[in-house]
């Protein structure tokens, strides 16, 4: 009786740990004491993904925060390379979140950076026939560097265009021939320097004149304010003897007729002057 109750006892505890293994097991599986709930979103760009590896890492503003499950050509846009982001649930991913690419060091692997996520901005839904919410993409370091070099090298080349045009020989003989007519009108002037040397005399004896000048301007100013307060002087006794200037006037062109008058007699009747002018002649009846 004893041994049948041992026996039971051993399967008993034998089935309970096989169960027991078994829910281990599951459990290891399903991920562990680490383990996450993930959201998926999904990542376009056209920058390389050469030193992106499988599972990289995906931090949101430095803090870890998920990993890359696949890496592939997008099968719409054979250009663009599709990221599916496994991202821990609670990860405030907004509309305004962008994805970056970034290097671990100088030679380091890559890992996905994510930014932005203002308060404001409403979280990422899915839109149109897409599978998943998507992140839009922010150019990595790398390619902006990519960019700049590119630029200065369009600006170096161009730069070297145009200084073999103008270092060209057409553009050489103009210079020269420039500087031949330079050559020729130094010596020009340097053989009328001497006229030159006597117009800049003439120029500052000419300039001393007109400082003398304009020094004798105030005395010249004081006798023109004299001299016009003098004419209006004149000008306000000539406007008081106007009245008895035409008085005169008036009695010296009466006296004139009368001279006249008497002339005319005379040149008619020269005995007038002797006997006195002729008495009329008398009308008829009287």
């Amino acid at each position: 009786m004893e041994s049948r109750t041992n026996y039971a006892l051993v399967g008993a505890f034998v089935l309970m740990l096989g169960t027991g293994l078994i829910a281990a097991l599951l459990w290891f599986a399903a991920g562990g004491p680490g383990r996450h709930d993930y959201e998926h979103y999904l990542v376009y760009t056209t920058e390389s993904v050469w030193a992106l590896p499988q599972d990289a890492a995906v931090r949101y503003h430095g803090v870890r925060v998920g990993h890359v499950s696949q890496i592939g050509l997008d099968p719409t846009n054979p250009s663009r390379v599709r990221l599916l982001l496994d991202i821990e649930h609670g990860t405030p991913i907004k509309a305004d979140t962008r994805a970056t690419l970034q290097l671990q060091g100088i030679t380091g692997s890559a890992f996905v950076s994510l930014t932005g996520g203002a308060t404001s901005s409403p979280p990422l839904q899915r839109k149109g026939q897409a599978p998943y919410p998507v992140i839009k993409t922010s150019p990595s370091l790398m390619q902006r560097l990519d960019v700049i070099v590119n630029q200065v090298g369009k600006s170096v080349t161009q730069s070297s265009e145009r200084l073999a045009q103008l270092l060209s020989d057409r553009n050489i003989a103009h210079v020269s021939h420039a500087l031949a007519n330079l050559d020729a009108l130094s010596a020009n002037l340097a053989g009328h320097a001497g006229r030159m040397d006597d117009a800049i005399a003439q120029f500052d004896a000419l300039m001393r004149q007109t400082r003398a000048s304009t020094a004798q301007l105030p005395a010249l100013m004081h006798h023109l304010d004299q001299l016009t307060a003098e004419v209006s002087h004149s000008a306000r006794a000539i406007q008081r003897t106007l009245p008895q200037t035409d008085q005169a006037l008036r009695q010296f062109t009466a006296t004139v007729r009368s001279y006249r008058q008497l002339s005319n007699q005379l040149q008619q009747d020269p005995s007038a002057l002797l006997y006195g002018p002729t008495p009329p002649t008398p009308g008829p009846g009287e």
